[in-house]
């Protein structure tokens, strides 16, 4: 075998180890062109693409190994050679390696064998995508999600509401439909905010980053979108220490301000609700109409139709209901998911199989040329990761991800009204403690999720394409491959309820700031609490209608969920530091707020379009959705938004006390359940500083110290990934039973109240309700006596607890 080697070194060649077990001499002829000289025996399994350059220089050889791996050693390099002895370990080199090389084999992996096929006598062909246009479930298994959980959820959650006004005494009026009565508990609170920041994107996109990235795009995009919640923390005691009655973020920037800046302000809400509600349509519409095959403009106005329905019925409250259901919905599925991933399928089933199937496909022996894989398609080694691995946190693209992502965030947590009129709704005692926890609880779902499933579609080699993943289609790929139909009905119903929750949250958003901070302030300031009623019922239709509209004109238009995504801190980070700065600095100025959101926008939308035409050389979707661009654009626009403002607020300091947000006023002045200590300076003060060291200590450990302690690790071992993959089971379940468990208990009282009010009979309660009456009636003439009440209760429940840690 090596002797026609060695008899055929004086002339430049090339060798070829293929699929039919031969290597294949190549010699040159004129100056372009070679033919076959010859064939030598090779290894039956040989089925390694090697090409192998042999020249003569003077009086040595040169000869030149292309793209081989093996064991981890690279043999890419050129070498002299200068005597027949080392050309014969060269060829035999060249043996030992087409010997060891299974790349070509039709399947590549035993794993994925469904997905390749023989094409072309020898050559091997994979699937050209996962879904291949048709629908794994029949329409009518769609229609029935949208509508039937639609209808159920507005009827369940309406008829809740209504138990709380029968049996508790709840009053529906419009404060309370736009606040919830101030009294929201933590547990409640923490469930809101999972549900609330649980997108279409925190399923869908987090997957796709995974199957990008690999193990650093779960991390990044959980970590990046948790420390927002955790640092809002401090924003929703601030809401309490300086504008205790304020319904919207507006209306605090008007009474600072004034009109101009309300204006502005006032336009960034809106879009970061816009942008919101597509990217919810967006992923929901994409996923129902590639696993049911229901129309995907159907599927955008038919989704949020029973959301309409219960936010009409119960406001905030029913929309704080619903979202407990639906978090308990998302996070029992998400921990079915995880488990059957890392513990229980038979396709995966354990870290190490995911580990060793994840090294398999990054190998940089696989060949990734057409048929064998085709464009878009995951593919051998990872561009921009170390030693092109998926099991690395040191990757360039999972980076740039990672800070596009955390700029992005921000404006959607802090320009988006719908967190804000949580804030207003919690309680005081329970404000800071429902963000923190709600934000850690939230990490869970996309890095749980996305490190089961992302993964998961890694490691069985899914033939998803970059278009598929940008829609969102990851984690039903993998869904369908481990489960089949029945992952695809957990998944739908899992997207589900994140989209009509989130959905629930951003149609009183954006109905709190038409009914206050336009109708109220510029329309009727003198309007009844039956008006503000009617007003916020109207807009929660008319913005719900859009919804869908908005979805249908973006799925014409070709944008994505992933586009959307990385996108929306350009048009929206200039203005998270204005506002920021409007609570927590005395100094800043109305009119450096409003050149820095202004200005900081268009700057970042400028730059974001420059980078794309110069580095891409056009302007498009698929260049200005790609890394480089939206860095830029995203970068830009936060920090030249705070710069500026900052810059302007030291030459010309406002110097504020916040005397006129104190008196912004609600629109029915009624009692409440609240004793005045909730409100006191100085427990808002302690609050304050809990909620500033821990949300900056979590932020500080999920931002810096993680990443860097992973990346002396490199590629991950067996051991580190497995410790990996625990985190992640262990943060997903003990997560879901915090979020499930927490809200009932504080509840219990008013649980056993309504179960008491239902099986009791009714005309006894008709006696209890005249009695409490007249109880009321009672405090109404003797103010002096409702507060020793409240005092008295307040005790009562500090005791029990005390009685409760005393063994």
């Amino acid at each position: 075998m090596m002797m026609p080697l060695m008899g055929w070194w004086q002339v430049k060649g090339l060798y070829s180890a293929s699929a039919d077990g031969k290597i294949k001499a190549w010699g040159k002829e004129g100056k372009s062109s070679h033919c076959l000289k010859g064939i030598l025996e090779g290894h039956k399994d040989a089925s390694f693409i090697l090409v192998v350059v042999f020249e003569r220089i003077g009086d040595g050889l040169v000869i030149v190994w292309v793209d081989v791996r093996v064991d981890e050693l690279s043999c890419l390099e050129t070498l002299r050679l200068q005597n027949n002895r080392d050309l014969f370990y060269a060829a035999k080199l060249v043996c030992l390696i087409s010997m060891a090389s299974s790349g070509s084999q039709c399947p590549p992996f035993d794993f994925s064998g469904k997905y390749y096929d023989v094409v072309s006598g020898d050559g091997c062909g994979r699937q050209s995508s996962f879904f291949e246009g048709k629908a794994v479930l029949n329409q009518s298994v769609g229609y029935s999600v949208i509508l039937g959980f639609g209808a159920f959820f507005a009827i369940f959650t309406s008829f809740l509401v209504w138990l709380e006004k029968r049996y508790v005494g709840s009053k529906h009026t419009s404060e309370w439909f736009n606040t919830a009565g101030r009294n929201v508990k933590t547990g409640l609170i923490a469930s809101v905010i999972v549900s609330q920041w649980t997108w279409a994107a925190t399923i869908l996109q987090s997957s796709n980053v995974a199957w990008q990235y690999g193990v650093s795009g779960p991390f990044w995009y959980a970590s990046g979108a948790t420390i927002q919640v955790l640092l809002f923390g401090v924003m929703a005691i601030e809401i309490k220490r300086k504008a205790p009655h304020a319904h919207t973020v507006c209306e605090i920037v008007k009474a600072r301000w004034g009109t101009a800046a309300h204006m502005v302000f006032l336009s960034f809400c809106f879009l970061t609700n816009i942008i919101v509600t597509a990217m919810l349509l967006l992923g929901g519409s994409a996923v129902v109409n590639a696993l049911t095959g229901v129309n995907i403009y159907a599927a955008s106005f038919l989704i949020p139709l029973g959301v309409i329905v219960y936010t009409l019925a119960g406001g905030l409250k029913a929309t704080f209901l619903a979202s407990y259901i639906h978090s308990v919905i998302v996070h029992v599925v998400l921990v079915i998911f995880v488990y059957l991933v890392y513990t229980a399928s038979n396709e995966l089933g354990s870290p190490r199989v995911v580990y060793n199937r994840l090294i398999e496909v990054a190998s940089k022996s696989r060949i990734c040329q057409e048929p064998i894989s085709h464009q878009g398609q995951s593919c051998g080694p990872v561009s921009g990761n170390y030693k092109g691995s998926y099991l690395t946190m040191m990757s360039s693209g999972g980076l740039v991800f990672g800070i596009i992502n955390i700029v992005g965030n921000f404006g959607t947590v802090f320009v988006d009204n719908g967190y804000w009129v949580s804030a207003i709704a919690a309680r005081p005692s329970s404000t800071h403690k429902g963000y923190l926890l709600g934000g850690l609880v939230w990490f869970a779902v996309p890095f749980s999720l996305a490190t089961s499933l992302g993964l998961g579609a890694l490691a069985l080699d899914l033939p998803i394409t970059a278009s598929e993943a940008g829609r969102g289609l990851v984690p039903p790929a993998t869904a369908i491959a481990l489960m089949g139909k029945g992952g695809s009905i957990l998944l739908l119903t899992m997207l589900f309820m994140a989209v009509t929750s989130a959905g629930s949250s951003e149609l009183i958003a954006v109905s709190s700031l038409c009914t206050y901070d336009i109708y109220r302030t510029y329309i009727d300031p003198d309007a009844t609490g039956k008006t503000i009623l009617k007003v916020s019922r109207a807009v929660i239709l008319g913005f719900g209608c859009f919804m869908g509209l908005l979805a249908v004109m973006l799925n014409k238009a070709g944008v994505s969920l992933g586009w959307m995504y990385l996108a929306m801190g350009v048009f929206i980070g200039s203005a998270v530091l204005p506002i920021a700065f409007m609570l927590l600095w005395r100094k800043a100025n109305a009119i450096g707020a409003i050149v820095g959101a202004t200005i900081g926008c268009l700057l970042g939308i400028i730059t974001w379009l420059s980078v794309a035409k110069i580095e891409y050389g056009r302007v498009n979707l698929d260049t200005t959705g790609r890394n480089a661009p939206m860095l830029a654009g995203n970068l830009v626009s936060i920090l030249t938004g705070g710069a500026i403002h900052a810059i302007c607020s030291f030459v010309s300091p406002q110097n504020y006390d916040w005397g006129t947000t104190r008196q912004i006023t609600v629109v029915e002045k009624e009692k409440s359940e609240l004793p005045a200590e909730e409100y006191r300076e100085e427990k808002l003060l302690r609050a304050k500083a809990w909620i500033v060291k821990w949300g900056v200590g979590f932020t500080f450990v999920i931002v810096l110290l993680w990443p860097l302690l992973s990346l002396p690790a490199g590629a991950f071992s067996i051991g580190y990934f497995t410790f990996w993959a625990v985190i992640a089971i262990a943060w997903g379940t003990i997560g879901s039973i915090a979020i499930i468990a927490l809200p009932l208990y504080e509840s219990w009282e008013t649980i056993q109240s309504v179960l008491l009010g239902m099986f009791t009979n009714d005309r006894l309660m008709e006696k209890v309700e005249e009695m409490n009456l007249r109880l009321r009636t009672v405090m109404l003439a003797i103010p002096e006596a409702e507060r020793i009440y409240l005092l008295e209760k307040e005790k009562a429940k500090k005791k029990e607890s005390l009685e409760q840690v005393q063994p």
